[in-house]
């Protein structure tokens, strides 16, 4: 082998010096490279945990999903079938309400057909009005007239216990005892009249004092005109008789009982007898009007203002007074609820 010389050695040596360099150069930029891709790989790793973890949490959220959806799907099933069975008495109920109704007017119409029709009305009691609104279908309040001969009439407004079916009962075995009393009895003193219609009352609902029983009865305001002689009788239970004259209103009080089963010491009615002049304005009403909330305060009419009222309107005609009343207590209780039946009947003297 051949030897290198001296200038050869530092050459080859040098030579080696810059190789030596060379892959050391390359050893730190493999170096760090492997330091970067360590690096990378650390973060991919990271990365890919969280991934994992968001999967994870994913794959519970959808288990949770699932869940809330079965049961939402049950109680979506629950609900339809819960609508099935409110949708069935949905329908029973109004077919029972239908019957109820229709039962209700059926009843309306039987008591219309007792109530004293506008043509008997017109000529007994040729210039006067009934204004008359009941609270339901049906009413507790009814008004009743009677030809005694050729130049009296009776004429009554009849407030009975309670409004709407149960009264609308009261009201027309009230007006079949009236009836009876006056037909059968032949009694025609306002006071006797109700005297009987009393013990009838009492006796047809076997009415005591005892804890328990029937307490129902009749409020009433019953007339007897003469138009031959200008002479009425009143008598009455809580209801008073105005008498308008001169645009004067007096008030004849009624007594302070109902008709039936009464505390009251006295068991008759006071017989009340009054001088009539042409043109005198009569008035008997049941406590409907009086008692009806509405205005401002949303306070009842009360018993003054519909004295005034009266007045106001007394010199109209009839049927203008019946349209004022009507206008009036409309106004008067407004979107309000009606509280009870209504019942004004006026008469003109001629």
């Amino acid at each position: 082998m051949e030897q290198l010389s001296p200038e050869q050695l530092i050459i080859e040596k040098q030579k080696l010096d810059l190789l030596k360099l060379e892959l050391e150069e390359k050893n730190k930029q493999m170096w760090a490279m492997s330091e970067t891709v360590y690096k990378e790989k650390k973060k991919m790793e990271e990365q890919l945990k969280e991934i994992l973890q968001e999967k994870s949490a994913l794959e519970t959220q959808k288990k949770q999903n699932e869940e809330k959806v079965k049961m939402l799907w049950e109680q979506s099933t629950a609900i339809h079938h819960e609508k099935d069975r409110i949708d069935k008495l949905k329908t029973q109920v109004e077919y029972r309400h239908k019957e109820i109704i229709d039962s209700v007017h059926y009843a309306k119409k039987i008591q219309q057909a007792i109530l004293p029709s506008q043509e008997l009305i017109n000529s007994l009691l040729p210039d006067s009005f009934i204004f008359f609104k009941p609270k339901n279908i049906v009413s507790g309040d009814f008004y009743w007239a009677h030809q005694v001969d050729e130049n009296q009439v009776l004429f009554a407004a009849v407030d009975c216990t309670g409004h709407g079916v149960p009264g609308a009962f009261m009201s027309i075995m009230g007006y079949h005892l009236l009836e009876r009393v006056v037909m059968e009895s032949k009694l025609i003193e306002p006071a006797l009249i109700l005297n009987e219609l009393s013990k009838s009352v009492v006796k047809s609902l076997k009415q005591t004092n005892e804890l328990g029983s029937v307490k129902d009865g009749m409020d009433i305001a019953l007339c007897k005109i003469d138009f031959k002689n200008y002479e009425l009788e009143y008598a009455g239970a809580h209801n008073s008789f105005y008498l308008i004259r001169n645009g004067v209103l007096t008030e004849t009080k009624a007594d302070r009982k109902s008709i039936g089963i009464s505390l009251s010491k006295s068991e008759h009615f006071f017989n009340h007898k009054m001088q009539l002049e042409k043109g005198d304005c009569l008035y008997v009403f049941s406590d409907g009007y009086v008692d009806q909330k509405g205005g401002p305060d949303n306070s009842k009419f009360f018993y003054q203002p519909f004295k005034q009222l009266l007045i106001d309107i007394h010199q109209l005609e009839m049927r203008e007074q019946k349209q004022k009343l009507e206008k009036i207590i409309s106004e008067w209780k407004g979107e309000k609820e009606q509280i009870d039946d209504m019942l004004v009947i006026g008469v003109r003297v001629p």
